[in-house]
Parts: structure tokens; sequence; C-alpha cells
């Protein structure tokens, strides 16, 4: 997965790994704790909400840029093969998926939306799982719109097809 985050521009692709994929529309100047600290402002694909990361925090903040076309394609991979083996104990399961999703990748992504889609289709996973799933549905849809240069509908319909096929 892509990482380095340096010499960002107005309308380059980024992923927030908690609030999803958008362009960076704006180097502004935010004033915190009386500190006028540089930003990008990211127009996030998911909602169109924006967030603000500071440009010379980046090593440690949340961005990283897209995954590439052939992450993409492993992600598709993903999403036509076999599902996991999840933990028959709901607490075991939940901790087994939060922690994989710590790893905020694409491959993530498919995998978790992978292992929980029947049971997210036949209303047999807990609320907690549910969550889960909406919350790597929405990451992966937002990360492969930027991949696909495509819109969050059309990127809903690509998963989609993976899943069924």
């Amino acid at each position: 997965m892509q990482t380095t985050c340096k010499g960002l521009k107005i309308n380059d692709k980024i992923v927030h790994t908690t609030w999803g994929g958008g362009y960076i529309r704006n180097i502004t100047t935010k004033q915190v704790s009386n500190e006028d600290i540089e930003c990008y402002e990211i127009e996030l694909l998911l909602n169109t909400s924006r967030v603000f990361v500071p440009k010379n925090n980046l090593d440690v903040a949340d961005v990283r840029l897209p995954g590439t076309k052939t992450e993409n394609k492993k992600a598709v991979e993903i999403l036509r093969g076999r599902k996991g083996r999840l933990a028959n104990d709901w607490k075991a399961r939940v901790t087994f998926l939060k922690n994989r999703l710590v790893k905020r990748t694409l491959e993530v992504y498919a995998q978790t939306v992978r292992d929980l889609r029947s049971g997210y289709m036949d209303d047999t996973i807990s609320s907690t799982e549910r969550k889960i799933y909406c919350r790597a549905y929405d990451l992966l849809a937002s990360e492969i719109a930027l991949i696909r240069d495509c819109n969050m509908q059309e990127a809903h319909k690509f998963i989609e097809n993976q899943l069924s096929d």
C-alpha cells in the first residue's frame, strides 16, 4: 500500500483511513490553540463532508495515497473468493474483525466485506458486526471510487457485481 503523501496538490486523491477516500480541495490555514496551522482540506466521497489534516503532520496523520490498480485487482480477487472462517463465538469474532480493520488497507476492507456479506444479507449477524460491515464497505467503496475514477454509486455497483459473480 502506498503511504508517502509528500508534495500533495489541490485535486490529488487521498485516503483518510478513518473517514474514507476523497480529494484535496484546498490548502488552508486553521487556527488551533492560537497557532496558525496549514492544512489540507479533504472533501470526502462518503458524505461530501470535509476533513482538515495538518500539512506538516502527514507522517502521523491517518492519511495515505489510494491503493494501486494492482491492489484493486487483489481486492476484487478477495471479494470473489471463498469466505474466510470466523469464530463461532460472537465476542471472538468481533474482536478479530476489529483487530483486522486496524490495518486499514484495501485488502482488509475487502476481506471484511466478503466475510460478513452473507450474514449481513441474511440479517444473521449482530448489530456490532453490521456496523463493522457497513464501515468496511464504505471505506472499500470510497477507495475503489478513487482508484477507478468513478463516483460512489458506480463504486457500489462495482462491488456488488464482484460479490454476485
